[in-house]
């Protein structure tokens, strides 16, 4: 279960939105919480149910004949309040299940994990009981790195042990340090017995603790197996993993992570795109909210066409009324954003930062509504970019050779110019260029020229084809 502390929104929300988000939180819960989980199948769900029914001889094992009277009180379907509360009057139950997880008997081991499994995800409150015996210094972690690391361990056992050391992390991080948590994952990405969905679960735990969540998401093979997913493949269940990864990363200041914006964007819109499921919409455009508070997010959002597909979501059928309310929200704060960062505002940035690349600020819309702001402070923008032909950089100098035509095609004194700015020899250098990687620059320097060179660009329709 989800812990309020870290749930909740940092920010004052109106009415409409609190009521968003309390359903927000409230469902991811039940998502977590929930057993059968994407990837479980009908063998896992009978499996757990065998395991349910086994019973313990407990004064058969010498690690439990002092607390075997109480542990015989710990029946596997019990609620969990009743197990939190008989394990709380006697931690030394605690302590002697997790001493045996180790155990050769196969049966035990598992009947371990999955009633401390199923009782922390009904209740989260249990949590108290382990948190009670890390502060005694009790090893609780090398019983359950032992499993994933043991050679009999399979898959469903393997799961259960990443998903209860990880969730330990995410409540309680005080008691891990960053090595022993980065060791951590480490060890449940390369265990090759965890699946898919049980490494992506014991990720999104550790990401669950802030202390630990730029180290974390930095690690290879991490945002890889978040960013990557294959979408048409995936279910519901997994996306919505997927997408509760980001969701904590977008808790964090800007600038703590780098967390790749472009893709990450992506991959929101690609997920919103494909996915039918309310849960993960409602979730992905909560993510999206979070993000727009982020400058380095906010242009790709604008860029990727992210407003056209959020306005889409309004003509799809909803069970829930209130997605539509979220829906026009989101549609709201994003055309917000639109109208805050005009197009010329984002292409004077990319001269100041020296690195052009393809988008729509460097279309012939974009040229066609803006070429006579680059008269601003005598041409500077201008001779900005024309700057930017001594550098080294592929796209860059594909650019703004296509960009430099642009203008002189666009303005009305466009030719007089790029001829005051002397440009014309280093365009006609990189088109003869004969480096490999500058292929696309040749070919935006060629026509580049050919704009220069022609009187009228509108007298390029009846240049002879060759």
């Amino acid at each position: 279960r989800l812990d309020s502390s870290w749930l909740a929104l940092r920010q004052p929300r109106p009415a409409i939105a609190e009521r968003r988000h309390r359903k927000v939180m409230a469902e991811a819960a039940s998502l977590l919480e929930k057993y059968k989980t994407a990837g479980s199948s009908e063998a896992s769900a009978d499996r757990h149910q065998k395991i349910l029914r086994w019973k313990p001889d407990w004064d058969a094992y010498p690690a439990t004949k002092a607390q075997a009277p109480s542990l015989k009180l710990l029946e596997a379907e019990a609620s969990a309040l009743k197990k939190k509360t008989i394990i709380q009057g006697d931690l030394g139950i605690l302590k002697a299940l997790f001493a045996l997880l180790t155990s050769q008997e196969e049966n035990l081991a598992e009947w371990i994990l999955v009633v401390l499994y199923d009782m922390l995800r009904e209740d989260s409150s249990s949590f108290g009981n382990f948190t009670r015996l890390l502060q005694q210094k009790v090893d609780l972690k090398g019983p359950l790195l032992s499993m994933l690391a043991g050679p009999r361990t399979d898959p469903f056992c393997a799961d259960k042990a990443a998903w209860l050391l990880t969730s330990l992390v995410g409540q309680s991080p005080r008691f891990f340090s960053v090595e022993e948590v980065k060791s951590l994952i480490d060890t449940v990405q390369r265990s090759g017995v965890c699946t898919d969905l049980g490494i992506l679960e014991a990720i999104v735990n550790v990401l669950k603790a802030s202390e630990f969540r730029s180290q974390i998401w930095a690690m290879p093979g991490v945002a890889e197996r978040v960013l990557s997913i294959d979408l048409q493949g995936a279910s519901s269940q997994y996306l919505y993993r997927c997408i509760f990864a980001l969701w904590m990363l977008s808790f964090e200041p800007q600038g703590a992570i780098h967390p790749k914006e472009g893709e990450v964007t992506m991959k929101i819109r690609d997920i919103i795109k494909v996915s039918t499921s309310e849960k993960v919409v409602r979730l992905a455009l909560t993510v999206l909210r979070n993000f727009l508070a982020h400058k380095a997010f906010v242009e790709h959002v604008v860029e990727l066409g992210m407003l056209e597909v959020v306005q889409q979501l309004e003509y799809e059928k909803w069970r829930d009324s209130d997605m539509y309310d979220d829906i026009r929200d989101m549609s709201s704060q994003i055309s917000l954003k639109v109208q805050e960062m005009s197009s010329f505002d984002r292409y004077e940035r990319e001269l100041k930062e020296g690195h052009l690349k393809w988008g729509f600020i460097h279309s012939s819309k974009f040229w066609s509504e803006n070429v006579l702001k680059f008269e601003q402070n005598d041409f500077r923008p201008l001779k900005m970019l024309a700057t930017l032909l001594q550098t080294s950089d592929p796209t860059t100098l594909a650019v703004a050779c296509h960009d430099l035509g642009e203008f002189v095609a666009m303005h009305p004194l466009g030719k007089k110019q790029i001829s005051n700015l002397q440009v014309k020899e280093r365009i006609m250098d990189l088109m003869g260029s004969q480096d490999p990687a500058y292929r696309e620059v040749r070919r935006e320097a060629l026509l580049c020229c050919q704009k220069i060179m022609l009187n009228k660009w509108q007298d390029m329709e009846n240049v002879p084809k060759q």
